[in-house]
């Protein structure tokens, strides 16, 4: 699976969709929305550290992860994450990328390595796993998913062209409400599909692995009342 992200970056980084993210809203916003969660997100999930020789080093990391678990909370790295993405979302910054130039560049690293650190607080990468409890790590997932599709509204709902960079002659290609629409779409739909199937993952877990508890408490307390009740006295006989 990291290979496939990887491969899923390289390609809407080069062109063609390269060049179709300088003149296209919804061709933007799918580069973006790969760099940033789905290449991300398939890397983490299948990065093989042990073939690459990097198992040494990841123990390392995730030891170091388990040491400074109580001061570094999840919030710490989700939200400077979540907040990354949604920089590179505002109309200054797509404005700007719209040149191209090594900003581009700038963007795929920032976000690449924002996306890899909120999808660690999500799901387990080898020796690193998340800090934080079930409950936390469906929270995290869904209010990133909840993040994008405001970003998708917030595009959707806008009258005028929120992106004034991209510009739509009448006649030539497809119109600035279809763009949007189509951008907003494509963000909506793929933030969707990353995090829908790892919040219901993660609910059936939780809700699993507290029944297995509630079993067994219910287990030792009946355990300890046996313990506690005195011993049956036999019946005295005539």
């Amino acid at each position: 699976m990291s290979v496939l992200g990887l491969a899923a970056c390289v390609v809407v980084a080069v062109p063609p969709l390269s060049v179709s993210a300088h003149r296209y809203d919804w061709a933007e916003a799918l580069q973006f929305m790969v760099l940033a969660l789905v290449g991300p997100g398939l890397v983490v999930a299948g990065a093989p550290w042990e073939v690459l020789g990097l198992g040494p080093v990841v123990e390392k990391l995730a030891a170091a992860r388990r040491r400074h678990h109580e001061r570094v909370r999840t919030v710490a790295v989700a939200v400077p994450a979540l907040a990354c993405m949604v920089a590179w979302r505002t109309p200054v910054a797509v404005n700007a990328l719209k040149a191209g130039g090594w900003l581009v560049a700038v963007e795929a690293v920032s976000v690449g390595i924002s996306g890899a650190a909120l999808w660690l607080e999500c799901i387990s990468s080898g020796a690193l796993v998340p800090r934080g409890p079930r409950p936390q790590r469906i929270a995290v997932a869904a209010v990133s998913m909840w993040t994008i599709w405001v970003l998708a509204y917030l595009l959707a709902m806008s009258g005028a062209g929120w992106y004034r960079s991209y510009l739509h002659v009448p006649g030539h290609g497809i119109s600035l409400a279809i763009d949007q629409q189509a951008a907003s779409g494509l963000m909506w739909a793929m933030a969707t599909a990353c995090f829908v199937p790892l919040i219901f993952w993660h609910l059936v877990q939780w809700l699993h692995a507290e029944e297995d508890a509630d079993h067994e408490l219910r287990r030792v307390v009946r355990e300890e009342r046996r313990r506690a009740l005195p011993p049956a006295r036999p019946a005295n006989r005539p």
